[in-house]
């Protein structure tokens, strides 16, 4: 929701996610408030602060721990005595992140930050689980491959090139992507890769697009390069459906390149 004549824009994003045969479930939402600041013409700055409010639960009754294994017979006992059963509980915590943007129609520029504050996220209240402050930085160009309009490709020709670099506790993401849009239509590959104990190639993903007035139809497959018992790296199989509510998007007759700053106006 955007507040024009005041600068700022507010967002919210909602996440709940359940795993039954665990009784894990787990909720999130997050408020976003975004000032913009315009430096001239095509260059803008949109500083950001969000605050998150979560909650995660755990059934102890769908668990099975160690003692209720009887290794000789092969039976799983229905009562454990173990001391951290009776322990688990929920958790609700409050979350702080911020971000900058930096971008115009040819390049963007953007650091994050999330768990500012370190949220306790730990099922035992006696034993505490902070998160780690996770720092993202991210980059984008695009680059015009039709800038004389040759009759070899359609007239808005684009090729954008996007990388984020992750730093999560120990964990180094990185996310590289590369699509070429050619008027309506799209296509482009996807690289991810992560660095623990050491640095590997998890997955490579191809998507295919087509953008009609307000709406984006796309197609995108993940294909792993790692078995899910050693890395999560699953293989992925995607549709979507996109709805862009700017005014102008209906008016851009195949000039559909990423990087846009018309709205802000």
């Amino acid at each position: 929701m955007t507040f024009q004549d005041q600068g700022f824009s507010l967002g919210v994003d909602i996440n709940s996610f359940n795993i039954q045969t665990t009784g894990l479930t787990t909720n999130l939402a997050n408020i976003s408030y975004v000032y913009k600041l315009q430096f001239d013409n095509n260059t803008f700055f949109l500083p950001a602060v969000t605050i998150g409010f979560g909650s995660s639960s755990v059934n102890p009754a769908n668990l099975i721990f160690e003692d209720q294994l009887n290794t000789s017979t092969g039976f799983i006992n229905s009562e454990s005595i173990d001391p951290l059963a009776p322990v688990i509980s929920n958790v609700n915590y409050f979350d702080l992140g911020a971000s900058f943007i930096l971008h115009t129609e040819k390049y963007m520029a953007g650091l994050s930050f999330k768990h500012l504050n370190k949220p306790n996220t730990s099922y035992n209240k006696e034993i505490p689980f902070e998160k780690p402050i996770q720092v993202s930085l991210q980059g984008a160009y695009e680059f015009d491959l039709n800038p004389y309009e040759s009759r070899y490709l359609p007239r808005y020709s684009y090729l954008y090139a996007y990388g984020s670099f992750t730093k999560y506790g120990d964990a180094l993401l990185i996310y590289l992507s590369q699509d070429f849009q050619l008027g309506e239509f799209s296509i482009g590959i996807s690289e991810q890769a992560a660095s623990l104990n050491s640095f590997a190639l998890n997955n490579i993903g191809v998507s295919i697009g087509l953008a009609v007035e307000n709406f984006d139809f796309g197609i995108l497959y993940n294909l792993p390069f790692k078995s899910p018992g050693i890395v999560y790296s699953p293989s992925i199989f995607e549709l979507f459906i996109t709805f862009d509510f700017s005014i102008y998007r209906r008016n851009k007759r195949g000039q559909y390149n990423r990087l846009q700053t018309d709205n802000y106006y």
